[in-house]
């Protein structure tokens, strides 16, 4: 893979300094705001693995899930900013909820400053195995014939989950309820049992359930077909025409962190992840390698918050935060 290299540009000669001497001088403890087996948790402990072996200091993962991810990203907002915490996230998390919900506790895309992204994956559309329809055309016909709301899950309101969902509503004509869940697993369980008629679900943790034969997935969001799931049809070769979402996820630290540590960290993680070891584990958790530095991140993430914030306005899906 070819590296873009503002960040090599950014990295200092040696190590970044603090109080506490050398970056990094103890346990650095990485804030998932997500549930253990999520996308999100798989992307944060590769990366606690790489920083690791490249500092030798050991790397704590917390996992925060709730409230659509603002749990986790406060407690990271309000660590202090030495570099000694950090935080995962991506489109679920730093871009969705501030374009989809009103009056968040933390505005944050200036609370969490991107160091890198590490992977981009797609979500899957999958249904129960014994479902009749095999395709998406037939499962389109099924819902429209059926005589009640279908249902639809995700794991959160604003989720990439059910943002997926909600565009596949605009541009079929269907109307669906949505059942939010805590976490990614509970909704495919949901899914597997016949509780929901569909779920757009991230890769990473639906792959095993339907290599496991649980769930049988009709299409991938992306304009490619997923390596993981080859014989899996995307949703434009079914005839959804310009259907193209692919989620992503990177690595984020509080606020005025100083930002030798954070180019330290961008070199760290984008030139580790693109060694063989580190791009044969991203593709095995069902992800795609995507290394973006620093101040590539930060550029895309803010195209992405345009794109996602007219997506939510025109789904009518801009709601207050908590309900209130």
């Amino acid at each position: 893979m070819k590296l873009m290299g503002s960040a090599a540009g950014l990295a200092l000669a040696g190590r970044s300094w603090s109080q506490d001497g050398p970056y990094p001088s103890r346990t650095i403890k990485i804030i998932v705001s997500s549930t253990p087996g999520s996308a999100t948790d798989l992307a944060g402990r590769l990366v606690g693995d790489l920083l690791y072996a490249r500092y030798g200091q050991s790397v704590v993962i917390e996992n925060r899930a709730g409230a659509g991810g603002v749990i986790g990203m406060q407690a990271a907002a309000a660590a202090r900013p030495d570099g000694y915490t950090l935080t995962t996230g991506g489109l679920g998390h730093n871009v969705l909820p501030p374009a989809t919900l009103r009056g968040l506790p933390l505005d944050i895309p200036t609370a969490l400053l991107p160091i890198a992204q590490v992977a981009e994956f797609v979500n899957a559309l999958v249904v129960r195995t014994d479902h009749p329809a095999n395709s998406v055309p037939e499962l389109i016909e099924y819902l429209r014939a059926s005589k009640r709301k279908p249902l639809y899950g995700s794991n959160g309101v604003g989720s990439s989950s059910q943002m997926t969902a909600e565009l596949f509503a605009m541009r079929t004509g269907l109307k669906f309820d949505h059942v939010p869940y805590k976490g990614a697993a509970d909704a495919l369980v949901g899914t597997a049992n016949g509780d929901l008629d569909i779920c757009f679900m991230n890769l990473p943790p639906t792959l095993a359930m339907v290599e496991g034969r649980r769930l049988k997935a009709l299409a991938v969001t992306s304009a490619y077909r997923a390596r993981q799931l080859p014989d899996v049809p995307t949703m434009q070769q079914q005839g959804m025409t310009d259907f193209d979402v692919t989620s992503w996820l990177g690595m984020y630290a509080p606020a005025k962190v100083d930002p030798a540590i954070i180019a330290q960290l961008s070199d760290a993680i984008v030139t580790g992840l693109a060694t063989p070891e580190f791009q044969s584990r991203i593709i095995g958790a069902g992800f795609e390698p995507k290394l973006r530095d620093a101040a590539q991140f930060q550029a895309f993430s803010a195209s992405e918050f345009k794109r996602w914030s007219e997506v939510a306005q025109k789904a009518g899906i801009v709601v207050a935060y908590g309900g209130k």
